[in-house]
């Protein structure tokens, strides 16, 4: 069996001839083998060569007699020295295995050559690490032509992503438009059924009217998001800005969802003496806060209280959304304001929407100089913080 107790320090113990026959059978041994090595002595911090082999030598750029006899530094150049001392010392003291980048000398197109080396410790009869072993088992590494392969690889994926991205917002304004046309009739047939216009209703039917209107406006909503989607994507949105009254707008709008949820309460908690006024698109911040109240009906499947809090701090308005449902767990949370994510899908597969309520709700606060945060667990309910500037006179 081959041993390497015999390290430097311990060679005057051997007889010359035993020490000549130890490099001849390291020599032997790296160059039978068939892939790039080196062996190096690890009792001093120079790690003197013991012996590489032909393949190992045209990898670093070195003549074909090897570095043997010679230090680790005296077969690197430059920065690549400091680099490879301190993978060895860390192999040394580590016991572990680590991984060296060497830079050789260019091929027939005068292209650096990077390879990379397995650093392996090994140890002497008392498990303490007398020599390195420096392997490779890959072939060269041609730096530029990867590197360019590498980019072009990752400019495709960008390229499609793009295309993506594309195909996308031109299915959103394409649906978008096509859904709302029918939608509006049937909003219409609907009205006029509901008034009269086309006679009296049998009795089954006015019972699941409400219902069918309900299902009309979802489709509205629907279109709308989508809609403002695509108008944000293409940066073409603009604000129509007026005095917008937070409170009388949020009172307005959990009646219009407390309507068509009879299995929740909606309760509001108005805790700011004075105006709550913004300067916004009332339009736009409309679609905000009714996404965060659908959003906490929807995902409170069992009914239960859903708590408005409306307050203000200094020059910001803020509004609370804290219902009792499902929750989200922590992992889901980077993906919460994400378009068209859908978080419950795969739970509560019968809820219905787009994935662009919290993304479409965000996105207009922060228009209008606000922001939306979410604070939520799996089974505790979540809230959603809805925060705007006030406007001047009232922030007064």
């Amino acid at each position: 069996m081959f041993s390497l107790s015999a390290s430097r320090e311990e060679r005057p113990m051997k007889a010359g001839a035993e020490v000549r026959a130890d490099d001849e059978l390291i020599r032997r041994l790296l160059d039978a083998l068939p892939f790039p090595a080196a062996l190096f002595e690890a009792t001093r911090d120079d790690f003197q060569c013991l012996g590489s082999n032909p393949a190992f030598n045209r990898r670093v750029g070195l003549s074909r007699s090897g570095p043997a006899g010679g230090r680790l530094s005296d077969m690197l150049d430059g920065p690549q020295q400091e680099r490879a001392l301190q993978v060895c010392k860390q192999v040394r003291s580590g016991r572990q295995p680590g991984r060296l980048v060497v830079r050789g000398e260019g091929g027939q197109d005068e292209r650096p050559i990077l390879s990379s080396f397995d650093v392996l410790p090994v140890r002497s009869r008392g498990s303490r690490v007398s020599h390195i072993l420096m392997v490779s088992g890959g072939a060269a590494e041609d730096v530029p032509r990867e590197r360019e392969a590498r980019e072009t690889r990752l400019r495709e994926r960008a390229d499609h992503l793009e295309e993506l991205e594309r195909a996308k917002s031109e299915f959103l304004n394409l649906a978008s438009h096509e859904l709302r046309g029918p939608a509006a009739t049937l909003r219409g047939y609907l009205s006029m059924l509901e008034d009269g216009t086309l006679g009296p209703l049998p009795e089954g039917l006015r019972q699941v009217l409400p219902v069918l209107q309900a299902k009309a406006s979802q489709i509205n909503v629907l279109a709308s998001e989508m809609i403002e989607a695509a108008r944000l994507e293409e940066r073409g949105m603009e604000l129509h800005r007026e005095p917008v009254d937070m409170r009388e707008l949020l009172t307005r709008l959990a009646a219009s969802v407390q309507a068509t949820a009879p299995h929740h309460r909606l309760v509001i908690h108005d805790r700011s003496p004075g105006p709550v006024v913004v300067s916004g698109d009332r339009l736009r911040l409309e679609i905000a806060v009714n996404n965060l109240l659908d959003n906490a009906v929807k995902y409170s499947p069992g009914g239960g209280d859903i708590y408005c809090d409306l307050s203000s701090v200094k020059d910001m308005m803020l509004l609370a959304v804290r219902d009792t449902g499902i929750g989200i767990a922590a992992e889901d949370m980077p993906r919460l304001f994400v378009r068209f994510s859908r978080l419950a899908a795969e739970t509560m597969p019968d809820v219905p929407g787009t994935g662009l309520g919290l993304y479409l709700a965000r996105e207009l606060a922060r228009l209008h100089g606000g922001d939306i945060v979410a604070v939520s667990g799996p089974g505790e309910g979540s809230e959603f913080t809805l925060t705007l500037p006030l406007d001047e006179p009232a922030a007064r």
